[in-house]
């Protein structure tokens, strides 16, 4: 829901800036990345964009019209609610502005020659989904990470190593381990490592989409990935993002911002033990991983 307000604001603003500057010099592709391109936007999310160029793009001839797209469409997503991203990955910033063909050695780059940054790029960017302008010009990008990711490992064990580098979140005798208000943090305890998990799998079987959901169902009963893991990875994401989402709501209610810290204190024993049994089995699915790729340093 929330992610089909963005794309349709997203849109809209394009088509608005096209009027107010003019046409494009050439063709583009406005791509999201990150929770917006899987679909899972949640209201305290931030904005994660780019423009894929014509490779007939020239930055002495054509530069300024795309930058003040960038800034234009940035900007008035930040002022319908989602805010810039904080790392500054977003169309306004030129780097993220590239023709097709340079997107797609960029991408080759990080699938074949990775390092600790390029699989956290890579993690992001992996995510993309076609918003706005020529489709055609992103294809070619999606067709790169699918035929390559299988036949290379390097990125998918970068992959695996920081998600098993990650902190726990269930201590001695399973208890939660949170932070020093009794608060523990749904998005990075639970919500991204499934997201995680989903991705490595689905690109290690040369499939792909762009939401965790759909990943799991693609990566069922393929290479890593058994038909009853993908079934309790699906309902253990259904759950948390439930468990979130009446979190956010709880907190807009109450006159606070909504964001992703839970008390598990204010949840049922039911639930308190259904998000043990959540986070109990990520770590397990983390170390089967870890047994099928090398360990990679993650600084």
């Amino acid at each position: 829901m929330v992610s089909d307000v963005a794309d349709a604001i997203t849109r809209r603003l394009l088509i608005m800036t096209e009027e107010c500057i003019g046409p494009p010099p050439v063709s583009y592709a406005w791509i999201a990345y990150g929770s917006q391109g899987r679909r899972e936007l949640t209201l305290n999310s931030d904005q994660d964009n780019a423009l894929v160029l014509d490779d007939r793009y020239e930055p002495s001839l054509h530069g300024d019209y795309f930058a003040a797209m960038g800034e234009a469409v940035c900007d008035g997503l930040a002022a319908c609610g989602f805010i810039h991203c904080p790392g500054d990955m977003m169309a306004s910033n030129p780097r993220w502005r590239m023709r097709q063909a340079d997107w797609c050695s960029t991408f080759a780059d990080w699938i074949t020659a990775c390092d600790p940054q390029k699989a956290r790029l890579a993690g992001n960017f992996f995510d993309l989904r076609h918003i706005h302008g020529d489709h055609g010009l992103v294809a070619p990008l999606e067709k790169t990470i699918r035929a390559l990711c299988p036949k290379h490992d390097s990125l998918l064990a970068h992959w695996v190593a920081n998600a098993n580098s990650a902190p726990p979140a269930l201590g001695i005798f399973r208890r939660f381990i949170t932070d020093h208000n009794g608060l523990l943090d749904l998005k990075r305890a639970a919500i991204i490592p499934l997201v995680e998990l989903a991705r490595i799998h689905c690109l290690a079987a040369g499939t792909d989409t762009c939401g965790t959901m759909q990943r799991l169902v693609l990566a069922s009963g393929r290479r890593w990935l058994s038909s009853a893991g993908a079934k309790e990875l699906g309902e253990a994401f259904g759950v948390t993002l439930g468990l979130r989402v009446r979190q956010q709501r709880l907190a807009l209610m109450q006159g606070k911002p909504a964001g992703n810290l839970v008390d598990p204190a204010t949840l049922t024993a039911g639930e308190q033990e259904r998000l043990r049994g959540i986070l109990g089995l990520i770590a397990l699915h983390q170390r089967a991983l870890l047994q099928a790729y090398p360990y990679m340093t993650t600084r």
